[in-house]
């Protein structure tokens, strides 16, 4: 072989090893990348796990808080209701006592 054949084969050779050493080296990146978002994933997916406990305990939370409002609000409407009641039968009994009185003074006039 001539000389410039020994150049080109050299350097054709030196430049396949060093895309073969690149190759090989990216590979290898790119699988610690892949065992990198893996590891990600998992993180993640256990982070949106309690993500979603902390939302269905705040729906279980905001469910009972409604119906104790619930419950608290019908008892003070009925305690309410019942003064009302009291207050209302304790005013008509007064202004009948009243209206009793001036019908007597009246009539003894």
């Amino acid at each position: 072989m001539d000389t410039a054949e020994w150049i080109i084969v050299s350097i054709l050779s030196l430049t396949l090893f060093v895309f073969l050493f690149l190759g090989i080296l990216l590979l290898t990146k790119l699988l610690d990348l892949s065992r990198d978002a893996k590891h990600l994933m998992k993180q993640l997916n256990r982070i949106a796990a309690k993500g979603n406990n902390i939302i269905d305990d705040a729906r279980d939370t905001v469910s009972n808080v409604k119906s104790a409002t619930s419950t608290t609000a019908k008892a003070v409407k009925k305690d309410v209701t019942a003064t009302t009641g009291a207050i209302k039968d304790a005013v008509v009994s007064a202004v009948e006592k009243k209206f009793k009185k001036n019908e007597e003074a009246k009539s003894k006039d």
